[in-house]
C-alpha cells in the first residue's frame, strides 16, 4: 500500500490524534502530538510525539523520540492534549493529566519544562515537581475538564479549558497567572450575543455536552486594522443540521470559532459561530499567535474513525498541512503555509503516496488516482462548495475566488474563495494514494 503523505504530518508508526504544544522557533516549527505508538497492538498509552518542520518551505518531517509518557500517579491514564508557552528563554508545555479511579476520571493540568528541544536529541523534559498545578475540576464541573492552553494579554497569562459542566453542558472555563506556577479560577466563559451577527452555522453559540481543545488568541483584523479576540471551540454533541442546501454540524465532533471581545470572563460575540473545516476530516486544531494572524494545524480524523486502510501500515491519521489563519472583515480566513511540489505517481518514493496539486477557479474537478478512478470530487461556483468522497457530499455557502486543491497521500485539502472555506478530508483511491492528478470535468 502506498497511503503516507509526504508532506502531511503523520506519526512513524500508532497512532496520532490532537495536535499539541506547537511553538516557533526562529525558522522551525515544533508540534508535539497525541500519540498511542503501540496501537492496534496494545492498550491505549497516550503520550506526546514531536516532530519539526521549517517555516519557509515544504519538507518533509523531522522526528524526534517521544517527549510524554503515561507513567505518573496523575497522568496514569493518558497525558491528554495541551500547549505550548515560550517564555523568555523558557518553553512550558501544559498537558492534561488523565487518572481513572473506580470509573471516576480525575483530571489535572500539568507542565514540563522543554530544554532544548531543537537539539539532535529533540529535548530533555522537566516535570515541575509542583504538578499537578490545577488538581481537578472547578466546582460544579466534572471530571471532562482538559487541554489547556495559554496566552499572555495586558493582565498576565490566561489559560483556558474545554470543560463539562454537571448538568452536561460544554463549556470554556479560565484561569489567570502571573508566574505560569499559580493559577487562579476565573469562571466559565459566558457570552454576550446582544450585539452579534451571525456566522455561517445555525447557533450564534453553540451547545453540544463538552467543549474540547479551546484556543483563545487575538488576531489583528486586516480590513479594519483592530484587534479582535477569536474563541476556537470544539463542541461535541451537536445534531446534524441542513438548512437552505447547506450541511451543518455533520459530524457529531465539530470544530469552529466566534469573533468578538474578551472582558473579564464575558465573550462580547460579534460574529457568532463558523465551523472552521467543512470536510470530511477536521478536529482538535491548535493555533499558535505569530505578527497578528495564526498558524493552525488541525487532526485529519475524528474519535472513533480509526479502522483505516492505513493500519495495515502500522500508522494511522495524519494532521493538516500547516495553515495561516488571519482574521478579515470579521471572519477567519485560511491558507496553506507552504506550496507542495507536485510527486507524480511514478516518482513516489517506496512507500508514500504521490502530492498532486492545482489552482483554478470555479467549476468541478476529479482527483483521480492511478488506476483511473474518481477518489474525490470538488464543485465550485454559483455560490457554494460541494466537497465528495463517494456519496457523502458536504454542501456550505462559499463566494466566488480561487480554489487551491491539494492531495499529498491520503490527505486531501481544499481551499476555496480565496481562502473563505476550507476542508479537509482523508481519501482512499482505488490504487492506494497514487494519485494522477486533477481533472477538470
Amino acid at each position: 500500500m502506498n497511503y503516507r503523505p509526504l508532506f502531511h504530518l503523520s506519526p512513524p508508526s500508532g497512532r496520532l490524534n490532537d495536535p499539541n504544544g506547537v511553538f516557533i522557533d526562529g525558522n522551525n516549527l515544533h508540534v508535539y502530538y497525541q500519540h498511542d505508538p503501540c496501537f492496534p497492538h496494545a492498550a491505549k498509552q497516550t503520550g506526546w510525539g514531536h516532530a519539526v518542520a521549517s517555516l519557509g518551505e515544504a519538507k518533509p518531517w523531522r522526528h524526534y523520540p517521544d517527549a510524554l509518557y503515561p507513567i505518573r500517579e496523575h497522568d496514569a491514564h493518558g497525558c491528554y492534549s495541551g500547549g505550548a508557552v515560550v517564555d523568555g528563554e523558557d518553553v512550558w508545555l501544559f498537558y492534561t493529566g488523565n487518572l481513572k479511579c473506580d470509573d471516576v476520571r480525575i483530571p489535572s493540568q500539568n507542565r514540563v519544562r522543554a530544554v532544548d528541544a531543537g537539539g539532535p536529541e529533540g529535548g530533555f523534559y522537566e516535570h515541575d515537581s509542583a504538578n499537578p498545578l490545577i488538581n481537578g475540576p472547578a466546582e460544579g464541573f466534572t471530571g471532562h475538564y482538559r487541554d489547556p492552553q495559554i496566552t499572555r494579554d495586558a493582565q498576565g497569562w490566561r489559560m483556558v479549558l474545554g470543560a463539562q459542566a454537571e448538568d452536561e453542558t460544554g463549556h470554556a472555563v479560565l484561569y489567570r497567572s502571573t508566574d505560569l506556577a499559580q493559577w487562579s479560577f476565573e469562571g466559565a466563559i459566558t457570552f454576550d450575543t446582544s450585539s452579534a451577527q451571525p456566522g455561517l452555522s445555525p447557533d450564534l453559540v453553540p451547545g453540544g455536552y463538552m467543549w474540547e481543545c479551546p484556543n483563545l488568541l487575538t488576531l489583528r483584523d486586516r480590513a479594519t486594522g483592530e484587534d479582535k479576540d477569536v474563541l476556537v471551540i470544539c463542541p461535541q454533541g451537536l445534531e446534524p443540521v441542513l438548512a437552505d442546501d447547506t450541511t451543518h454540524y455533520a459530524s457529531s465532533d465539530q470544530c469552529g470559532y466566534l469573533v468578538g471581545r474578551l472582558e473579564g470572563t464575558v465573550f462580547h460575540v460579534e460574529r457568532g459561530f463558523s465551523e472552521l473545516d467543512y470536510g470530511h476530516q477536521f478536529y482538535a486544531p491548535q493555533l499558535v499567535e505569530k505578527d497578528g494572524e495564526a498558524i493552525m494545524l488541525g487532526w485529519m480524523g475524528l474519535p472513533a474513525q480509526d479502522d483505516t486502510p492505513t493500519v495495515e501500515e502500522g500508522w494511522v491519521h495524519t494532521l493538516t498541512l500547516p495553515r495561516r489563519v488571519w482574521l478579515e472583515d470579521g471572519w477567519v480566513r485560511q491558507a496553506p503555509l507552504w506550496s507542495l511540489p507536485a510527486v507524480p505517481p511514478e516518482a513516489a518514493r517506496a512507500g508514500f503516496g504521490s502530492v498532486a496539486t492545482l489552482t483554478a477557479g470555479e467549476g468541478t474537478y476529479v482527483l483521480v488516482d492511478d488506476s483511473g478512478a474518481d477518489a474525490f470530487r470538488v464543485t465550485y461556483g454559483g455560490g457554494e462548495l460541494r466537497l465528495a468522497v463517494g456519496e457523502d457530499e458536504r454542501i456550505v455557502p462559499c463566494p466566488a475566488g480561487s480554489v487551491e486543491l491539494i492531495a499529498d497521500g491520503c490527505a486531501v485539502e481544499v481551499f476555496a474563495g480565496d481562502g473563505r472555506i476550507a476542508g479537509a478530508s482523508v481519501v482512499f483511491g482505488a490504487s492506494d494514494a497514487r494519485w494522477k492528478g486533477w481533472i477538470a470535468r
